[in-house]
């Protein structure tokens, strides 16, 4: 039988546990709901056997528990439910273990749950005046603190889970009541998911991750005002950021995936959002991002194999991007690209990529090497656009044989009478204007006055073509 000093409330709970039975007091005035916390730490640790063919079990709905519940170090095995509970002082858990505890719906000053043992912790639609501490909890199947509200900050670093963590709110398609919402920030440094799901979550100052492992991560619509670090993070599957709200107040990186790995990437966060983002050295087998976003974002080391969107009505959009993430001396996210649009079987893009590339890092450089790139670009497009050395030879050529087809001696006469060919301007032009051959007529006439500037032009303009066609060349060879 329970003590006699044990309340009416109390002493049913008692014959409850025996059975395995809920205890339902939320119909019940405030008076009659009352139950003292040493009384629920007694039954789970020194409890009445369960009735034959039943298995004991503490489920309490509407309660107002009295004390503070201390189970710091205790083994629990009866399953816990404490489920639309009022907690006049918090819960301490630490060390424990357990199977099953539920405090869904529950009203708690504070949460210690520090190195829990669990099956399953369950705490649905809860609320904490103050902090939940979980951190280096280790729970079998899933954390699940779907739209409960911490006033705090929620310490979960170092947590493994073989589930999920869950803070999920209404389907995305109902968007009416959020889910996990935390006054300070959330931490989940190197803590080990199996998923991570905060579809809808409200977080006041940051999500902390770094060096985090998790199956699964997905923080769409969330809202959050402080920075998003999964900063050398590995993510086994799918980075969900889709219509993030990120709005860091002090620190300038909205999201941080610097040093992390990532299977699959949707990096699309809200117009609302402000700050840069981080993808230094990230690797990422899938990215999908909005090139026309107009967020900074730093892409020095940043390895992709698919790039979404990639296609020539994006270029420009593409380019700009790079414009905002890569310094003149970093190549590698222009080769980057340019691969991806090989990949893709965009080559022309692909060349477009590779001829910013070089034309930014020669506007990088003195004087000398701005004018050889302006030189290349002009002519040869860095290689990439051979056609306009064809154009150039032949404007030259055309305007060389227009004009010396005008003039006559004295400005242009034979060095030695008599010792001369047919005077042809065209092949007087190409003949001058092609450095590395002879045909004979360049050097049997004696141009003077204008006519010997227009030789000189025509001179200096076939040594241009030909060295920039040579330093083209050269770098072609250099990149096969």
């Amino acid at each position: 039988m329970p003590p006699t000093d044990w309340n009416p409330a109390e002493t049913r709970l008692w014959h409850a546990f025996r059975q395995g039975a809920e205890l339902d007091l939320a119909a019940l005035d405030e008076a009659e709901r009352k139950v003292r916390a040493d009384v629920i730490a007694e039954l789970l640790l020194h409890g009445p056997e369960a009735l034959p063919g039943r298995v004991a079990a503490l489920k309490l709905t509407g309660a107002e528990i009295q004390g503070r519940l201390d189970l710091e170090g205790a083994v629990i095995e009866p399953a816990l439910a404490l489920v639309g509970c009022t907690f006049e002082h918090g819960v301490n858990l630490t060390t424990a273990t357990a199977g099953a505890i539920c405090l869904n719906d529950s009203h708690l000053p504070e949460l210690s749950a520090e190195l829990l043992r669990a099956r399953t912790f369950m705490m649905r639609d809860a609320a904490l005046d103050g902090n939940l501490w979980i951190q280096g909890a280790r729970v079998d199947i899933d954390i699940d603190l779907d739209r409960t509200r911490v006033a705090g900050f929620l310490n979960a670093n170092l947590a493994v889970t073989g589930g999920w963590l869950n803070g999920r709110g209404s389907p995305r398609h109902d968007g009416v009541k959020p889910g996990l919402t935390i006054g300070g920030e959330l931490d989940l440094v190197g803590a080990q998911l199996g998923g991570l799901d905060l579809h809808g979550a409200r977080i006041g100052d940051g999500v902390w991750a770094r060096g985090a492992v998790i199956g699964y991560a997905c923080l769409a619509t969330a809202e959050i005002g402080g920075p998003l670090s999964l900063r050398a993070a590995r993510i086994t599957g799918e980075l969900d950021l889709d219509a993030v709200v990120i709005r860091p107040s002090s620190d300038p990186t909205m999201i941080d995936l610097t040093d992390a790995e990532v299977a699959t990437a949707v990096v699309t966060p809200s117009p609302d959002s402000s700050g840069r983002l981080s993808l230094r050295n990230a690797r990422i087998t899938a990215y999908a991002d909005q090139p026309d976003a107009g967020h900074e974002t730093d892409l020095d080391g940043f390895a992709y194999q698919r790039l979404q969107p990639l296609s020539p009505e994006c270029a420009d959009e593409r380019l700009a991007w790079l414009e905002r993430g890569a310094a003149p001396s970093t190549p590698q996210p222009y080769e980057q690209l340019a691969a991806a649009y090989r990949a893709a079987g965009l080559h022309r893009e692909a060349g477009r990529v590779l001829r910013e590339k070089l034309r930014r890092t020669s506007r990088a450089r003195g004087g000398l090497a701005r004018a050889w790139g302006a030189l290349q670009d002009l002519v040869l497009g860095y290689g990439y656009q051979p056609w306009r050395a064809v154009v150039a030879f032949v404007a030259i050529l055309a305007a060389g044989t227009i004009y010396f087809a005008t003039v006559s001696c004295p400005s242009l006469c034979p060095i030695k009478a008599g010792e001369h060919p047919a005077w042809d301007p065209f092949l007087y032009t190409l003949d001058l204007l092609i450095p590395l051959a002879n045909l004979g007529h360049d050097g049997v006439w004696n141009p003077l006055g204008l006519a010997k500037a227009v030789s000189l032009v025509v001179i200096v303009a076939g040594w241009a073509l030909v060295t920039t066609i040579a330093a083209a060349a050269a770098r072609a060879l250099t990149r096969t």
